[in-house]
């Protein structure tokens, strides 16, 4: 029970970080308030998560106090998350408020369970004594049990008795109704946000890069944080001077690459999410035959193993050690290693020469990258 809803948790998180959170354009599709822009969403996923196994494991009671603990750690539990689902479709918009909630038995029951037992044990109405509910001592783990007097009986004795599994299975038939009523509303807002994407991207060869800009501004502003200058003012900068160099035709050119494939990752993402769930099945899975032939690794002579050389280490210290010192240190390793790449040493000493000109520095560091084929 526990891994539906919890699967389906995890589906509404994955598309609150990469996509609500990222985007404006999602954002305006629920109700994106000041304290949902705090930690105040998270909050709720980490507390339905620290939840799920009071609700849904087993739990050993060996001795009265152990149960009661357990079942009233239960039912709180349950009675916080119907509260939580009530404020994550209100944050979605899902046009269901309390009222319809109340109307849900799924819901009604285990509320009137915990209000009596852990709510409101004794219960008075404006001076005037309503209930009082006492647990019982002949029940056992699989069920709740309690005394109660109650003013719609004329206060005389009733034993409560609920079945444990009962009260769990109706809450895990309450949370995936919702989740899913969740689900399908982002999957909504998804569809809304795929098409702008296939827009985009239809836009792409036909529209100059300023006007390419302006659109992502609005529906994509993500891909601005792909790399260190790729903010509109920058790229249109180093647009205007494609023809005086190759290192920044090669970074507007890298800018297109990213941009192309980071609508096609996020236009791809946005429908696996809601693909229907594959399941498999290890009994019918066939195990394959391996033919193994084993080497005296003695026999192997470290002189014949080649390494390759690679570069991605001083690359990244150049990307973020930037003052003379490091630079200084980590360009001098990355000389001695492309001593014959000319293109490599004098983009090197381009960046040297322009430490802090943000600009001149990373086109220069991009050229280098794709040179080396470490992009």
């Amino acid at each position: 029970m526990k891994e539906e809803v919890t699967y389906k948790l995890d589906r509404i998180a994955d598309i609150w970080n990469s996509f609500i959170w990222e985007y404006e354009f999602c954002k305006k599709k629920i109700k994106f308030t000041p304290e949902v822009q705090t930690n105040y969403f998270g909050d709720i996923l980490g507390y339905f998560q620290d939840t799920f196994d009071i609700i849904f494991d087993n739990r050993n009671s060996k001795s009265y106090a152990d149960r009661f603990s357990n079942q009233i750690s239960l039912l709180q539990s349950i009675y916080v998350q119907q509260d939580f689902i009530e404020e994550l479709l209100i944050i979605f918009k899902c046009g269901i408020n309390k009222g319809d909630l109340k109307k849900d038995s799924n819901y009604l029951i285990n509320r009137e369970i915990r209000n009596e037992l852990v709510g409101h044990p004794i219960r008075k109405h404006k001076g005037q004594f309503i209930s009082s509910c006492l647990f019982g001592y002949n029940g056992g783990s699989d069920k709740i049990v309690y005394l109660r007097y109650h003013k719609d009986n004329d206060y005389k004795f009733e034993s409560m008795e609920y079945a444990v599994s009962e009260i769990i299975h109706r809450h895990k038939d309450f949370l995936n109704k919702y989740f899913d009523k969740i689900l399908i509303k982002l999957k909504k807002i998804l569809t809304d946000f795929t098409k702008e994407i296939e827009k985009i991207e239809s836009l792409i060869d036909k529209k100059s890069l300023e006007e390419i800009l302006k659109i992502s501004e609005v529906f994509y502003e993500s891909i601005f944080e792909y790399d260190f200058i790729y903010d509109k003012e920058s790229l249109l900068k180093i647009n205007k001077r494609k023809e005086e160099h190759k290192r920044y035709e090669n970074l507007i050119d890298k800018f297109y690459q990213d941009l192309r494939s980071s609508l096609k990752e996020k236009r791809e993402y946005a429908v696996e999410l809601f693909e229907p769930r594959k399941r498999i099945e290890n009994n019918d899975v066939e195990k394959p035959i391996f033919d193994i032939n084993f080497v005296d690794a003695s026999q192997i002579s470290r002189d014949n193993i080649e390494r390759p050389v690679t570069y991605h280490y001083e690359l990244g210290k150049l990307a973020t050690k930037r003052n003379p010192m490091d630079f200084d240190f980590f360009g001098g390793c990355l000389r001695r290693k492309c001593s014959e790449n000319e293109l490599v040493l004098n983009e090197l000493d381009h960046m040297e020469s322009n430490i802090y000109n943000d600009i001149e520095y990373f086109t220069a560091y991009r050229l280098i990258c794709t040179e080396l084929n470490e992009d």
